[in-house]
């Protein structure tokens, strides 16, 4: 942040600083072209990846995301949650644990910079992994579900204006 390097771009063209109302308005669109659907219970939005040409169908991720607003209601962050769709309690190829480095490098390609860096939770066993570029910080959150991996997104102006 000391370099004065600013990223607002986060997902298909949402913004950090939009009001909510234009995040709900670029998601109608997003859902009116095809692009994207509804979450479970209408509380997220539900992007399935694009497959590469040698994947298999077992190995489609989806992902769920969700603005982060303020009380003024502009988006601060981005919460994202990727699972393989095709998930099952007993595909051990498809617990979260190895989606994590997966789902590393796609936000690596979607968010070029820094590396993720792991990060010890104090008190605890678990870990977390961060990337910070500019304003942008993205973490990865310790694994609570095998099947999930939680990340999100968010812009540090607002962050270290909270505090």
């Amino acid at each position: 942040m000391s370099k004065g390097i600013i990223h607002d771009s986060i997902l298909f063209n949402l913004k950090f600083g939009q009001h909510r109302q234009e995040f709900f308005r670029a998601c109608w669109q997003l859902n009116q072209q095809g692009l994207v659907s509804n979450g479970p219970e209408n509380e997220s939005v539900k992007y399935k990846l694009p497959l590469n040409e040698n994947d298999s169908l077992e190995s489609e991720i989806t992902l769920l995301f969700f603005g982060d607003f303020n009380n003024e209601k502009i988006m601060t962050g981005l919460d994202l949650q990727f699972f393989y769709s095709a998930w099952s309690i007993w595909n051990k190829k498809l617990q979260s644990d190895k989606l994590i480095p997966v789902v590393m490098d796609t936000l690596k390609k979607w968010y070029p910079g820094n590396d993720f860096i792991k990060v010890p939770i104090e008190k605890d066993s678990t870990h977390l992994f961060v990337k910070v570029d500019g304003n942008r910080r993205i973490v990865i959150r310790p694994l609570d579900d095998n099947r999930i991996v939680k990340a999100k997104i968010d812009d540090l102006r607002y962050v270290l204006d909270e505090k």
